[in-house]
């Protein structure tokens, strides 16, 4: 089994993964102007970690996910949910700021990229009314959280649900057990 490498967007995600493992492996890939050199290191020696993102749980972090995912042969991914990732105040939201008990329920939730080949397509979901409908939105919330991906729209979740080859069926299943 190869070592895990979790990669964050700065130096106070590596800090806190470390104050609840010391020898955890972390590498930050600089914030939102990721380094380029951190991102070679990730894609020459991809093979030899199992390399899991974990960025913030907003607009900055989706987009370095993409673009480090974009870059990698199939990353797993920890999606954070944006209700505990808040800072005391409320004023900034980031991994940093997660409890230790929190970040440790979120390291046991890897989302691995499937291979399986299920698509899920827009027609789907919106047969499902998980868009198109007033209460879309609310269910998608509901969904990614029983999947542990954070709230997205409705493309990106679409995405997500293939990544992970959910079936239609078994997404069937979620949005009947939320009804």
């Amino acid at each position: 089994m190869k070592p895990k490498l979790y990669v964050v967007e700065g130096t106070h995600d590596e800090t806190l993964l470390r104050q609840l493992d010391s020898q955890i492996k972390t590498i930050s890939v600089g914030g939102s102007q990721i380094k380029e050199d951190v991102l070679d290191f990730l894609v020459t020696y991809e093979d030899k970690f199992d390399i899991i993102l974990m960025f913030d749980p907003d607009y900055a972090g989706e987009r370095i996910r993409k673009i480090v995912a974009k870059n990698l042969k199939k990353p797993k991914h920890i999606f954070i949910q944006k209700e505990i990732a808040y800072n005391k105040t409320g004023s900034k939201i980031g991994v940093e700021h997660l409890s230790l008990e929190h970040l440790k329920q979120a390291l046991q939730q890897e989302i691995h990229q499937s291979n399986d080949s299920t698509h899920i397509t827009i027609n789907m979901l919106y047969a499902l009314g998980l868009t198109g409908q007033k209460d879309s939105k609310q269910k998608r919330k509901s969904i990614t959280k029983k999947l542990h991906l954070t709230y997205s729209n409705t493309k990106t979740f679409m995405e997500r649900l293939n990544w992970i080859g959910i079936t239609y069926e078994r997404l069937k299943e979620l949005v009947d057990a939320s009804s």
